[in-house]
């Protein structure tokens, strides 16, 4: 599969940002906007491997109408075929918008 660099996240549902396979290559960064008028969010990104999850952050609160860019230059994400998963997963099911680059 192609790298997907561009999500809209409204789900409490684990979901995959990348997944082993995509080949995705190098992740410099991973913004992501709370796009909701007057609601926080707390949000869980991480890297899974086989089964194992590994966060980069954990039960961060984005307030609404805000922005977190994550650095990810030192954070390596190998997205090969039987490689490692970037996921996401909100504790409100409030719009998220996710940009990777």
């Amino acid at each position: 599969m192609a790298l997907t660099a561009r999500h809209n996240i409204t789900t409490v549902l684990t979901q995959n940002l990348i997944a082993a396979g995509d080949n995705a290559g190098s992740i410099k960064s991973v913004n992501l906007a709370n796009v909701h008028d007057s609601t926080e969010v707390d949000v869980d990104l991480f890297i899974n491997k086989d089964g194992s999850d590994f966060y980069i952050i954990k039960n961060v609160t984005i307030p609404a109408k805000t922005s977190l860019v994550i650095d990810m230059e030192n954070i390596s994400v190998i997205s090969t075929a039987g490689g490692d998963s970037l996921r996401i997963k909100l504790s409100a099911a409030v719009p998220v918008d996710v940009i990777i680059r």
